[in-house]
């Protein structure tokens, strides 16, 4: 027990250490991507430069927020998806408003990829169905869904989708992200 003790007390340490230099080279690489972008003459390669750097800030809030909690392989979704959806209603310039069932209990490795879709609808939502006008509401639901599914919902009440939309037809980054998932 004493030679134990000893080890886990390094073994904390060291993951302590570890996530915290994960942290800070995603936010290194979310800062040379801002930086470019501040760089660059052209908006387009300047706006899909500062949609990467969101895109790695999502994975940077959601390592955060996951690895500093004491359970290291379930994490509770609505309070998670909570926190991620505040941080979305800055970056979004809309009030995301969300509704959750509670007690749903996920693992880990599944909270990052819904945490990440839920962050490019919102980011969709805000963009495309609002226009990027400020003032803006997205709503977003989690329910349990049937045999141990989670059903997640993302709704806006912007302009709507065109009449000949087919999501696998789109070739955006954040539309191929949200069919990968």
């Amino acid at each position: 027990e004493r030679d134990l003790k000893p080890a886990l007390e390094r073994y904390e340490v060291l993951m302590q250490e570890v996530n915290h230099r994960v942290n800070n080279s995603l936010q290194l690489v979310m800062s040379m991507l801002k930086l470019q972008a501040d760089a660059a003459s052209d908006p387009a390669l300047q706006n899909q430069l500062m949609e990467a750097a969101g895109r790695i800030s999502a994975i940077a809030r959601a390592h955060q927020r996951l690895y500093r909690t004491a359970r290291v392989q379930r994490v509770d979704l609505g309070a998670y998806l909570s926190d991620v959806c505040r941080d979305l209603d800055d970056v979004a310039d809309c009030e995301v408003d969300l509704q959750v069932a509670a007690g749903i209990d996920i693992i880990i490795d599944r909270a990052i990829p819904i945490s990440l879709l839920v962050n490019e609808l919102v980011t969709n939502a805000a963009k495309h169905a609002y226009a990027g006008k400020p003032g803006c509401r997205i709503w977003v639901g989690l329910n349990p869904g049937e045999n141990g599914s989670v059903v997640v919902s993302v709704r806006d009440e912007g302009t709507g989708l065109p009449a000949d939309f087919d999501p696998k037809k789109r070739r955006g980054l954040g539309m191929r992200i949200i069919n990968a998932f």
